[in-house]
């Protein structure tokens, strides 16, 4: 039988990394609307944007990892459970440096297919190379988030 502590063990973490990347986007929004330049805000809109496409591109670590990590569990297989999460952060991890070494042609691209005033795509471009250095850990918290889920 599952206990409350059993439920808030689990609940606890989901909540938190659920609400931790919104809460990213919200700071930034608070910080850059102090400023007197409104391409602030444009830019910080269009670079959450690319980056959440991008990050969310390689949302399957979050879903696979969850039915993995659940089959598993129904299992009664303990060493399982364990290698679902530590394949998933391998890939998620691995997965996020690749963004990082790929990071000028990524913002490349990314900024080809989109348009705003030059002001605001260049510091788009700036926020979006100090953003990309938090994929690996956010890819990880995808993988944590779906294993974390896959055990309730």
């Amino acid at each position: 039988m599952i206990s409350h502590r059993h439920i808030l063990a689990i609940a606890v973490p989901i909540v938190i990394s659920n609400v931790s990347t919104p809460l990213i986007g919200l700071v930034d929004t608070a910080v850059m609307g102090r400023l007197e330049d409104p391409a602030y805000i444009g830019a910080i809109a269009l670079g959450a944007v690319i980056l959440s496409f991008l990050f969310w591109g390689l949302g399957f670590l979050r879903m696979s990892t969850t039915a993995l990590t659940a089959q598993a569990e129904g299992a009664g297989n303990n060493d399982e459970v364990r290698a679902s999460l530590g394949r998933a952060m391998v890939i998620g991890i691995g997965a996020g440096c690749l963004m990082i070494v790929l990071q000028v042609p990524l913002n490349t691209i990314a900024f080809q297919l989109v348009s705003a005033s030059g002001r605001v795509e260049g510091l788009s471009s700036e926020y979006f190379n100090i953003r990309i250095w938090s994929a690996p850990a956010v890819l990880s918290n995808y993988v944590l988030l779906g294993w974390f889920i896959g055990l309730g």
